[in-house]
């Protein structure tokens, strides 16, 4: 962390990357104690996979609380056009400072954080335009800090940053349902339900007729391994399976684009 801090006094720009799905539980709360006073822009990435006229309400709550944010989908590049602009407006003000006070103009540095697995570096490659950082889906695939040179700009890649404090059980079962935590500290079959239960309250239905069973049903899992035939030697159904299984299609955004919270 003290290293990590060192790296980011010399930034002019910090970018908070976080999962569309669920902006707020994928705040990092240690951007404030690393980023004091630094300018940042929030990242919806992922936006693709969530609900978009959910994502629109999340970018006005998080304006309306004085924050720049702005959504992205970083695997098809949606919103870096923007980004660009936004980028190139922010070295000119940064610039025109350094003139201000008699120094030359340099290139803006800039540092992408975020908690594991919300796509930072499928964002950077997608702002580069080439593979450069490692990119991966187990959490925290990024080992060390490094610069990477993009024209005029200099981007500081970082480990995700988990939250040290996870004191709520919703937003445990949030983070474990998008992938952000590792699912073998959890158990699968609760965090399953718990996304379903999630998912019945905000689209109801939806679980339901992609699958062809009744969501409320507490057999849910029961009849979606009988369903697609997911068995135990014995013949039991395997609900493991199938609750792995639709974690699966929820996290690549086959049962649709869906969002897990909603603004206050």
């Amino acid at each position: 962390m003290k290293r990590l801090c060192q790296y980011i006094k010399v930034v002019d720009l910090v970018f908070e990357v976080v999962d569309a799905r669920c902006p707020l539980s994928s705040r990092s709360p240690q951007i404030e104690q690393l980023a004091p006073g630094k300018s940042r822009l929030l990242v919806l990435n992922k936006a693709d996979l969530a609900d978009p006229s959910v994502t629109e309400k999340w970018l006005s709550f998080f304006r309306q609380a004085g924050e720049k944010a702005l959504a992205v989908d970083s695997r098809e590049g949606k919103g870096f056009r923007r980004l660009s602009f936004l980028l190139e407006n922010f070295s000119k003000e940064v610039n025109e400072k350094l003139r201000k006070k008699g120094r030359k103009p340099r290139e803006l540095r800039a540092a992408v954080v975020g908690v594991p697995n919300v796509g930072k570096s499928t964002f950077i490659n997608r702002l580069i335009g080439r593979r450069i950082a490692s990119v991966g889906n187990r959490p925290g695939i990024t080992k060390g800090p490094q610069w990477i040179r993009v024209g005029k700009v200099f981007l500081l890649d970082t480990p995700g940053m988990l939250p040290p404090r996870l004191e709520s059980e919703g937003v445990i079962f949030k983070l474990a349902a998008v992938g952000v935590l590792k699912m073998e500290n959890y158990d699968v079959m609760e965090v399953a339900n718990r996304l379903l239960q999630l998912l019945e309250g905000f689209y109801p239905g939806v679980v339901g007729n992609y699958f062809g069973i009744t969501p409320g049903d507490d057999l849910f899992l029961e009849q979606l391994a009988l369903k697609k035939k997911f068995l135990l030697p014995d013949g039991v159904p395997d609900q493991d399976r199938a609750a792995r299984f639709l974690l699966e299609l929820f996290q690549e955004g086959r049962l649709g684009a869906l969002t897990l919270e909603r603004p206050c």
